[in-house]
C-alpha cells in the first residue's frame, strides 16, 4: 500500500505550532567512530494534528522522536529543539523533567512496563512522580533531620553508650554521636520513604487521578485486568495499558515509538483505533514507524532517510476502513 498524498483539509487548517525541530544533528560514537543519526533534520508539530515520522531502521526516526522528547540532545551547536517556542535542548534538572512528565507522554514498542505493579499501578506512574522542588527534597530533608537528631542524642547520651571500662572522653563521645547521626539519616530515610508509600496508595484508591486512570483503562478494554500484572496480559493489553501510562497526567502530545511493531496486525489495529479516537478529542500524536501502512493512519507523514527529512506530506484521509490491510 503506497501512502496517498492527497491534501487532508483538517490538517491543511493546521494549529500553532506546539513542537519542532530546526535543522538539528546527532552524532554518537561507536568506539572511536563517530556516527552521524540525524542531519539538519528539521519538522514543525502543530497542535491537534496526527504526524507519522516514516522511515526504515537506522534512518533515525526513533533518534528525532528521543529529541522531541528531552530523552536526548542534538550535538552541540546542532540545532534546537522547542516546545511552545521555549527550546527544550537547554532544559536541565527539574525544568526538564515537568517537561517530560506533564507535556509529553511516551508510548515505546517494549511497553516497559514495571512487572511488579499491577495495570491500574503501572498506568498511574507518571502521577506519582513529585510536581515540585520542595517534595522533590523531602527524603533529603529527613535525612537531615534524622542527622540532627541522631547527632544530638549521641551527644546527650554518649556517654551512657560507652562501654563501662571506657572513658566518657569528648572524642569517644563524638564518635557515638557521628554514628547515631549516620543511624538517624537512614531511619529519617526509611520513616519519609514509608510515609510516601503509603500516600502513594491513598492516591492509587481515592484520588482524582485514580479515577481518571480507571476511566482510561476501562475505555482501552481493561477494567477487569486492573490487579493483574503485566506477566498475566497479552502483548496487546500489555500496551494498551503503555498508552494509558503515557496518558496518566492528560498530556498534549503523546509520543510513540514504533507502537505496533511488537503486535500482531489485528491488535495492531486496535492500537490504532485507540489512537484514532484520542486523537479526534484533540491530542497531538507523533508516531514513529517504518510501515506506510500504519503511517496511513497520519493526518501527515515525514519520510526520513539516513538522517534527513525527505518529504512532508500530507496523508489521504482515507475511507472509514483506513488501514484494514495492516
Amino acid at each position: 500500500m503506497s501512502t496517498p498524498t492527497t491534501a487532508h483539509p483538517e490538517a491543511s487548517a493546521g494549529g500553532s505550532v506546539v513542537l519542532e525541530a530546526e535543522g538539528v544533528r546527532k552524532t554518537y560514537r561507536m568506539g572511536r567512530v563517530p556516527v552521524r543519526v540525524l542531519e539538519d533534520a528539521s519538522i514543525q508539530v502543530r497542535e491537534g494534528e496526527w504526524l507519522a515520522i516514516l522511515g526504515a531502521s537506522g534512518s533515525g526516526k526513533s533518534t528525532l522522536l528521543h529529541l522531541l522528547g528531552g530523552l536526548d540532545r542534538p550535538d552541540r551547536d546542532g540545532g534546537v529543539v522547542k516546545h511552545r517556542g521555549r527550546s527544550v535542548s537547554s532544559l536541565r534538572g527539574a525544568a526538564l523533567n515537568a517537561y517530560r512528565n506533564r507535556d509529553i507522554g511516551f508510548v515505546f514498542q517494549f511497553y516497559h512496563l514495571l512487572p511488579e505493579l499491577t495495570v491500574l499501578e503501572n498506568s498511574m506512574l507518571p502521577c506519582l512522580v513529585p510536581r515540585n522542588r520542595l517534595s522533590a527534597s523531602l527524603s533529603l530533608t529527613a535525612a537531615l533531620v534524622g542527622t540532627v537528631i541522631g547527632a544530638q542524642l549521641g551527644w546527650l547520651f554518649g556517654d551512657v553508650a560507652l562501654p563501662a571500662a571506657d572513658d566518657a572522653t569528648t572524642a569517644r563521645i563524638a564518635l557515638v554521636a557521628a554514628t547515631w547521626a549516620v543511624v538517624g539519616a537512614a531511619l529519617g530515610v526509611l520513616c519519609y520513604q514509608g510515609f510516601r508509600v503509603i500516600m502513594d496508595r491513598v492516591q492509587m484508591k481515592g484520588s482524582p487521578k485514580a479515577r481518571y486512570a480507571r476511566e482510561t483503562l476501562a475505555d482501552f478494554g481493561l477494567a477487569h485486568r486492573l490487579q493483574h500484572r503485566p506477566s498475566q496480559l497479552s502483548g496487546g493489553e500489555r500496551q494498551r495499558t503503555a498508552i494509558a501510562r503515557a496518558l496518566g497526567n492528560e498530556p498534549p502530545i503523546l509520543l510513540a515509538d514504533e507502537p505496533t511493531g511488537n503486535l500482531d496486525a489485528n491488535t495492531g489495529r486496535e492500537i490504532l483505533e485507540l489512537l484514532k479516537t484520542r486523537h479526534a478529542n484533540g491530542l497531538t500524536i507523533v508516531m514513529v514507524t517504518h510501515d506506510p501502512k500504519v503511517a496511513a493512519y497520519a493526518d501527515r507523514v515525514v519520510r526520513i532517510e539516513d538522517g534527513r527529512v525527505l518529504e512532508d506530506a500530507p496523508t489521504d484521509p482515507g475511507p472509514s476502513d483506513h488501514g484494514q490491510s495492516l
